[in-house]
């Protein structure tokens, strides 16, 4: 089964990274987790970007862990050491939803990757942090697209559906993953990052062939 893969920050935001050649997982399920944390205030003592009392780039690895055996929303919660990770899955509908992924040196978890069911939309997301001030396309298969909306400042990235490649993006377009990572890891990322600029509701087409306003920084080769 073709899964995704939080490898890296830079990768993630490029596209979504998938292994194998059979069919990927739908996009948009009710089966993912039903969470709309990220639009509520971030509980006491966990700052945003927050994910169920989870803060990249605060949380150790082995908190984080804690934290989602203890939360009753989640269920089949898997870990490996090298190098730190974890995925678990929502209790009520025993789907996998969810990653995260740890720093070995420092043992901080730098980025949380969320499927949701799709209850919040674009207008909700706008409402709460504004216009993002990146966009990313992806054709994920051929019935379903996805776009990011990149809030850098804020560490938060929500991958929406608005349908196929002849969509449109608009204020109803569902919410389908939430990208945590620590604010200050963007850097990194746009070492290797494409990204066009949001440019308001706009067809898909018309963001996927925009011209980039990040592209990948030259680096010099080693000698």
């Amino acid at each position: 089964m073709r899964k995704l893969l939080v490898k890296s920050l830079a990768l993630v935001l490029v596209g979504l990274i998938l292994v194998s050649c059979s069919p990927p997982p739908p996009l948009k399920s009710d089966k993912y987790l039903k969470d709309n944390s990220l639009l509520q205030p971030a509980p006491s003592g966990c700052t945003e970007p927050c994910f169920h009392g989870i803060t990249p780039g605060v949380t150790t690895f082995t908190d984080a862990v804690a934290k989602i055996k203890a939360d009753t929303a989640f269920s089949d919660v898997q870990t490996q050491d090298k190098p730190p990770a974890a995925s678990w899955s929502a209790a009520d509908t025993k789907e996998a939803c969810c990653q995260l992924s740890a720093n070995p040196d420092t043992g901080l978890v730098n980025a949380i990757l969320v499927k949701v069911a799709p209850k919040m939309f674009v207008k909700d997301v706008m409402d709460k942090y504004g216009d993002p001030k990146y966009v990313n396309a992806v054709d994920y298969s051929d019935s379903e697209v996805a776009v990011a909306l990149i809030y850098p400042e804020k560490g938060v990235v929500t991958w929406i559906n608005p349908g196929n490649k002849d969509s449109k993006v608009d204020s109803t377009s569902p919410v389908v993953m939430v990208l945590y990572i620590d604010p200050k890891d963007w850097s990194k990322v746009l070492d290797q990052a494409t990204l066009q600029a949001w440019n308001g509701f706009l067809p898909y087409a018309q963001y996927k062939g925009a011209t980039p306003v990040v592209t990948p920084r030259v680096t010099a080769t080693p000698q």
